[in-house]
């Protein structure tokens, strides 16, 4: 019986996400992997949004970076 195939690593990684300004000044929320994100009107909210996404087992699974970042809606 053949092997099933590895699952691609971006599924078993945990979501991680990056909060801070866009080079606009908007609040935003970005999962490092490409799979989700948003614009949002304060920190406060961002944060809820991302610790709502990576669950009560997500420690750690959330930055606040001082860099500019870039959500990219394509």
């Amino acid at each position: 019986m053949p092997a099933a195939p590895a699952p691609a690593i971006a599924t078993l990684a945990r979501p991680h996400f990056a909060i801070g300004r866009d080079c606009e000044g908007h609040w935003i929320a970005v999962e490092i992997h490409g799979r989700g994100g948003g614009y949002f009107r304060s920190l406060d909210d961002a944060l809820h949004y991302a610790r709502a996404e990576v669950g009560a087992s997500g420690a750690g699974a959330v930055t606040v970076s001082d860099q500019p970042l870039a959500l990219r809606l394509s």
